[in-house]
C-alpha cells in the first residue's frame, strides 16, 4: 500500500492511497498539522490497515505553509526509516507520478521540505 500525503492546505489533510490497485482520497479537517499522525492512524483504521503495511510513501512540498510543509516531511521520513520503505517528494499530489517515483526510490533516501516562499520566522510584522 502506498500513501500520499498532501498537507498544503489550510486546515485540511489529504491522504490519497492506494486500496486493490486504485487510488482512494480521504479528506481530514485539522485544527493544526499536528493533528497529522493522529489523521493517519484514523485513516488506516478505516480501511483496515496497519502502519506495517505501508510499502511507499510521498509528500507534497513546496505549497502551503512552513510548519505543515514540516510536519508531513518529518513523519514521511520517520516512517520510512522505521518501515525501512522509500519515500518520495512531490510538488503536486499526482498518484500516477507517485506510483513510478516510490517505486524506483532507493531505500534510505530521504525527502527534504521545500516551502512556497521564504521563512519569516522572527521576522517583526509590519
Amino acid at each position: 500500500m502506498y500513501i500520499l500525503v498532501d498537507n498544503s492546505k489550510d486546515g485540511e489533510l489529504n491522504f490519497f492511497y492506494t486500496l486493490n490497485t486504485k487510488w482512494v482520497q480521504q479528506v481530514f479537517r485539522t485544527e493544526q498539522s499536528l493533528d497529522l499522525l493522529s489523521a493517519l492512524d484514523d485513516c488506516l483504521k478505516k480501511i483496515g490497515k496497519k502502519i506495517s503495511d505501508l510499502r511507499g510513501l510521498a509528500v507534497v512540498v513546496g505549497k502551503g505553509r512552513f510548519t505543515a510543509t514540516r510536519v508531513a516531511v518529518t513523519v514521511a521520513n520517520t516512517l520510512a526509516y522505521t518501515l525501512q520503505i522509500p519515500v518520495v517528494a512531490m510538488k503536486d499530489p499526482d498518484t500516477a507520478q507517485a506510483v513510478n517515483m516510490i517505486e524506483s526510490a532507493p531505500v534510505g533516501q530521504y525527502v527534504s521540505a521545500k516551502y512556497s516562499g521564504e521563512a519569516n520566522i522572527g521576522k517583526k510584522k509590519n
